[in-house]
């Protein structure tokens, strides 16, 4: 019997050995300190890891920070016009005033006549307008479901987007050629937005002469080094309108051009790097919030009323997850060349065979 008690313990203690044995967790090598950034254990370049799908739909585009060094939103003249739900008031102050001889105030009365006016001599096409008669208003309301939950959201945002901000200016006309003056003035002055306005339209003025075959100048017209350097300056200049058009212009297909971004090799998608283009600008003054007028159109005639802001509709509404990860890459070498107009890492490539033609009726040249 005295030896019951130590025979047990000696058995029990036998027992845990044995579940430990069989239960215990793997033994793990010993932890060797990575390399410097970029590489491996071994010190070999590590490959860049990539996002999953999943991954990238979980991303909260609020959460996205300013750039330390970008600027606080400016009150502008352009600002408040593309604020405005009255172009005539804005028009008449600015009319015949030092206000409107300024570059930006001629910039202003380019675009309210461009929205307004009638062209008495134009020489490209007629711009679409949107019908805003009550018959059309009731037509839209009717299409949408009663039971659509984004209903009163749309009614709202179309009522935003055809709104009639040219009451007033019924019998405005204007000759083409003041028109152009109006934008060349206002380039020559100085206003970011106006001289890319005036590169693009140029390009695309080349492309209509070059395209009576169909094919809008794909095999002929491109961006020049120089105009490739002048835009770069107005994406710096700080003005975020006029950094979307000229990421607009920089995104596009021309001949015989194709960007880079960084030592990949492979030429940017266009679309992710227009789109990097927009959100950048979100930070300089660009009008991202609800009354972007991309939002409101989606919202009114799509029914993507959720998005709050523009990186928000991007995100959510305008972008695969492939094109998400590409626009976070680009918006990140595009700002830091844009703060320090060091555009090393945004590379022009000439002598490479034209990327495929978009489809023809993608293209939406704009005015003249």
């Amino acid at each position: 019997m005295k030896y019951r008690l130590p025979i047990a313990i000696a058995v029990f203690v036998a027992v845990v050995a044995g579940v430990w044995a069989l239960l215990r967790p793997p033994e793990l090598p010993d932890y060797v300190a990575p390399g410097p950034r970029g590489t491996g254990p071994d010190g070999r370049k590590a490959a860049a890891p990539k996002l999953g799908a999943s991954s990238v739909l979980s991303i909260d585009p609020r959460a996205r920070v300013k750039g330390a060094d970008a600027p606080s939103p400016r009150r502008t003249l352009y600002g408040e016009f593309r604020r405005s739900k009255n172009y005539k008031a804005i028009y008449d102050r600015l009319k015949n005033t030092p206000e409107g001889k300024t570059p930006e105030g001629e910039f202003v009365m380019y675009e309210i006549l461009m929205h307004c006016a009638r062209i008495t001599d134009r020489t490209t096409r007629q711009p679409q307008q949107r019908p805003t008669n009550e018959q059309s208003r009731e037509a839209f309301i009717n299409s949408i479901p009663d039971n659509d939950p984004q209903r009163d959201k749309r009614i709202a945002a179309y009522d935003e987007v055809t709104a009639n901000r040219c009451a007033g200016m019924e019998g405005t006309t204007v000759s083409q050629a003041d028109l152009n003056a109006l934008l060349a003035a206002a380039a020559a002055g100085g206003d970011a937005k106006a001289q890319a306005l005036s590169i693009e339209q140029s390009l695309w003025s080349e492309r209509r002469a070059a395209g009576s075959d169909g094919n809008w100048g794909r095999g002929s017209v491109s961006l020049s080094d120089a105009q490739v350097t002048q835009l770069r300056q107005v994406a710096s200049s700080g003005d975020g309108d006029a950094m979307v058009i000229a990421g607009r212009v920089l995104s596009q297909n021309w001949h015989d051009y194709q960007v880079q971004i960084g030592d990949s090799g492979m030429p940017v998608e266009n679309r992710a790097m227009n789109q990097a283009f927009q959100l950048l600008a979100c930070d300089y003054g660009y009008a991202c919030d609800e009354s972007n007028p991309r939002i409101q159109a989606a919202c009114a005639y799509q029914g993507h009323c959720n998005a709050q802001n523009l990186a928000d509709y991007i995100y959510y509404y305008g972008a695969s997850p492939n094109d998400s990860q590409l626009m976070s890459q680009y918006e990140s070498v595009l700002r830091n060349a844009v703060q320090t107009n060091n555009w090393s890492q945004v590379n022009v490539i000439r002598g490479q065979p034209d990327p495929p033609a978009t489809p023809r009726f993608m293209f939406q040249p704009p005015g003249p």
